[in-house]
């Protein structure tokens, strides 16, 4: 009698929940988002306006994010009625100040006396490989020209190939909208003293992932990584795929503070002069001291990574365990007398990379005369 009575219980409940289902009892959501300008520029007044379908009454907000997840502003709309809305965003933070030039994820969230929703694409969509098409250096304008196939986060190094050194970073992960691209490029490697945009191994890598949905981006074309100092409140994850994977080189993965080049300078160890080229006179064994910036040193460090040195564009000497400082003692004997250039490129462990080129003149002291 007992099973009996509970068995009919269960099924009465069974029966309720499938009643109200029919009737139509829904959660409250957020639907068919758009927006109308992607990539505004607050200067010129203009705002990013998101508008979307609400199934209820609500409270709504528009929340606004930086690219190391840090909250940047929060546009309040107050209690709407249920249909369609809009918010804003003029590109100003918590404090009313302009943002930097960079890409900004949204959130839209909504809440009544029963329930609340958040929409936030942010870890939903974004990181996967993007293919970069028609890379072309276009000489006559001086521009490295390329196709994104939708927003991303984009890095050009210049090198050179066949085993040759990286020499430039002329775009270190910054934010472009998808489309043809075109980016501004005088030559130069990355300590100015050598000009590679006519050398006939000149290697153009452009690597890109791609920017979640819901991206923002405030200014055209900024160059550079470079956010205001927020409060810490960041935003809340939405990762319904499990612990994530870490992906070795996948540059998605790394936390915005630790992704980027490395700010790299070689000298020399000895007191040497210039001559008029501003190039370095040496002879014999030359000391050649690779440094760090301050601001890199840390993260470098935190990781695997290995100087790599080469003479006139060839390799010529590799330390599979690097560490800092370090000094190469490189046997200027070994070429012929007259200009030459050195390099050395870091190559950390996550994919970080750097660069510095010094110019050098050659010497051969003279031979000992006989008695």
């Amino acid at each position: 009698m007992y099973k009996s009575n509970w068995g009919r219980a269960l099924a009465a409940i069974a029966t309720l929940a499938t009643g109200l289902l029919s009737i139509g009892v829904q959660a409250l959501a957020i639907t068919q988002v758009s927006v109308d300008k992607q990539v505004f520029e607050p200067a010129r007044g203009e705002r990013a306006r998101i508008r979307f379908v609400l199934d209820e009454p609500a409270r709504i907000a528009l929340a606004l994010y930086d690219g190391r997840d840090r909250l940047v502003r929060v546009v309040e709309g107050g209690e709407v009625a249920a249909g369609v809305q809009q918010l804003s965003w003029d590109g100003l933070d918590l404090h009313g100040h302009p943002v930097p030039a960079e890409a900004y994820s949204y959130t839209l969230s909504a809440t009544n006396n029963e329930r609340s929703v958040t929409h936030d694409l942010t870890d939903l969509t974004g990181g996967a490989r993007v293919e970069v098409a028609d890379v072309r250096w276009d000489t006559d304008a001086g521009r490295i020209r390329y196709h994104l196939s939708q927003p991303a986060r984009v890095s050009i190094r210049l090198g050179l190939k066949a085993g040759g050194p990286l020499l430039r970073t002329l775009l270190d992960w910054a934010p472009r909208p998808g489309g043809a691209q075109a980016e501004s490029w005088d030559g130069w490697d990355e300590s100015q003293v050598l000009k590679i945009d006519a050398h006939p191994r000149l290697n153009l890598a452009v690597t890109a992932y791609a920017l979640p949905q819901n991206t923002l981006f405030v200014g055209e074309r900024p160059q550079r990584v470079a956010f205001a100092d927020l409060p810490a409140e960041k935003r809340r994850e939405k990762n319904t795929t499990g612990p994530r994977t870490k992906r070795m080189y996948h540059h998605a993965d790394q936390p915005l503070e630790r992704r980027g080049d490395i700010a790299t300078h070689l000298s020399l160890g000895i007191d040497a002069e210039r001559d008029s080229e501003g190039r370095w006179r040496v002879s014999g064994t030359v000391p050649l001291r690779l440094h760090v910036a301050q601001k890199d040193r840390a993260r470098l460090l935190a990781q695997r990574f290995e100087p790599v040195f080469y003479v006139d564009g060839i390799f010529a000497f590799e330390n599979e365990v690097g560490f800092l400082p370090m000094t190469w003692q490189w046997d200027s004997r070994r070429v012929s007398a007259g200009e030459h250039f050195v390099t050395v490129n870091v190559r950390g462990y996550e994919g970080n990379f750097g660069t510095a080129t010094l110019k050098l003149w050659v010497e051969r002291p003279p031979a000992a005369s006989e008695p």
